[in-house]
Parts: C-alpha cells; structure tokens; sequence
C-alpha cells in the first residue's frame, strides 16, 4: 500500500503510552521481533512503543514497488507514522536494516529525533562484504538459509524480489548531508561482539564520540537473543 508521492504506507503495532520509541528492525524480520526478544515489554513500561514492519516484511509484505524500498522513501514512511500517531519526535532504535533507516533519519530528519540507537550496523562502510568483493542478495540469502533458517525460511521465489530491492537500495552508499543549524542528537552505537562488524561499529563510536553497547553474540543473537542487560542499557540511554 502507498501513501502520496509513492511513500509507502507501512504496518505498525502500538503498545503503552508516553513518548514515542519506534522500532525498526532487520532484514527477514519483522515488527514482532521486538515483542519477542523482550524489547516492548521492557520500554512499553514508560513509552509508548511502536513496532513498525518494514516494506515486504510482516503486515508490510504488500508493499513491493521498488521505489518503496529506498532509504528516502522508507524514511519517509518512517515520519509518516510518527505524524500519525499525533507526535513530532520519537527515539528511535534501529538494528541492521532498521539502524540503516534510523541513520537515514539521522542525516536528515534530526528536528525530529530525541535519541537514536544504532544496532549492527556500520554507517560509514555499509554492508560488509564477501568472500570476493560485494556482497550479494544472492549470496545473502544462501548464508540466511543455511545459517539461520528460522529468519529465512518464509521467503519463496514469490516473495522474494521485494527483498531483493531492499538489499539493493542497502547495498548503496549513504550521502551524509550538511547539518547546517539541526539540533544535535545523542546516538548510542550497538553491536555484538562476535559480529563480523563489531569493530568497524566501535571505531566509528570512538570517532564520533558515541556511546558504545558491546553486547553478547553474532550478528542475529545480539537482537534474536537480546541480553536483559542491554534492554536496560538502551532503555536508560533513551530515558536520558
């Protein structure tokens, strides 16, 4: 489903009240991900927690234009549902993909941003690449299926060019924008300390004077598997 100007018109759940904290999460995932790994329970105490699923995923799955899946109009979308809700700024946590939209809004929506948390995900090189030079959709979802099956195995050749686009719009360079008079925004770098991009992530945070989340496991146990500990980290860095 679009919206106008071909922004896509994406499918969130709600839960408590207070202010705003979006959830967007990672490739092959979806909004629930957050209720299962115990991220909404644990902030829906004092915020009002929106877990949005992003184009081609859960309730978002109808979207398949490629022009849905850019980081412009999926930022875009992002706003979108944070004007429908009746607010006009959020803490954003994004993870992998979710952290590449939430960098995205970074760039430029930072007027309406408190706190933005960015997990497993470097901003500066992208996605990491493989074995022989960039790392493919192809490549990408071979490794999914016979690494992490439970994420994957939804995906059917009828489903599975949406993803393809979102890969793609990931696999381009981001283009930081000038700043100019823009409000600065605290930014809590996360990631695992077994993923591959751990230390990219850590270099990026000390360069930038970030605050860093070293939590426990690889790329998809450091959300999937989420450590009661960094739930609080994080709910103490948006809390302020």
């Amino acid at each position: 489903m679009h919206g106008s100007d071909s922004v896509p018109v994406l499918h969130y759940q709600t839960t408590g009240s207070g202010p705003l904290v979006v959830l967007l999460h990672g490739l092959l995932m979806d909004g629930d991900s957050w209720r299962q790994n115990g991220m909404v329970a644990s902030l829906a105490e004092h915020f009002c927690v929106v877990a949005i699923d992003l184009p081609g995923h859960g309730g978002s799955v109808g979207i398949t234009e490629r022009s849905a899946f850019t980081l412009d109009a999926q930022r875009a979308a992002v706003i979108k549902v944070i004007d429908s809700l009746g607010y006009h700024t959020a803490h954003i946590i994004g993870y992998s993909a979710g952290a590449w939209i939430a960098n995205g809004l970074l760039q430029q929506n930072r007027d309406r941003l408190d706190h933005v948390v960015l997990g497993g995900w470097d901003p500066e090189k992208g996605l990491p690449r493989g074995p022989a030079g960039p790392l493919t959709f192809d490549m990408f979802i071979s490794f999914a299926r016979r690494t992490a099956p439970d994420l994957a195995g939804w995906v059917q050749p009828e489903n599975e060019a949406p993803l393809r686009y979102f890969f793609e719009a990931l696999s381009q360079p981001q283009q930081p924008s000038e700043r100019g008079s823009q409000p600065s925004v605290p930014v809590l770098m996360w990631a695992g300390r077994d993923d591959l991009i751990y230390r990219n992530v850590a270099s990026f945070a000390e360069t930038h004077q970030f605050e860093l989340l070293a939590s426990a496991g690889d790329h998809v146990a450091a959300v999937q598997c989420i450590e009661a500990s960094t739930r609080e980290r994080i709910k103490a860095f948006i809390t302020g």
